[in-house]
């Protein structure tokens, strides 16, 4: 095409687990989705059963949005304290 070749390198082995283990954590990410999204409608009538069929899934979609909008909020909490105070408390008051 313009006259040279790129030169083709293979992948270090730390690339290769590197894309390994982030194909793995963005599988369970996405399974963790999938799992929820189709037990949505069970947990429409488990938690919401006297409201309205639309209603209940807005409450159930609500619910889900609220776990990924505040879940920065508490990595910068338990951030801090396990920064400034320790770690060994930071995960005794997560769990």
């Amino acid at each position: 095409m313009l006259g040279y070749a790129k030169e083709q390198r293979s992948l270090t082995r730390n690339q290769k687990e590197a894309i390994g283990l982030l194909s793995i954590g963005t599988f369970l990410e996405y399974f963790d989705l999938m799992l929820y999204v189709h037990m949505a409608v069970l947990l429409n009538e488990l938690f919401y059963p006297k409201a309205d069929a639309h209603v209940a899934a807005l409450y159930t979609a609500a619910a889900f949005c609220s776990t990924y909008l505040l879940r920065p909020v508490g990595a910068i909490i338990f951030g801090w304290i396990g920064d400034n105070i320790g770690r060994k408390l930071q995960n005794i008051n997560k769990q």
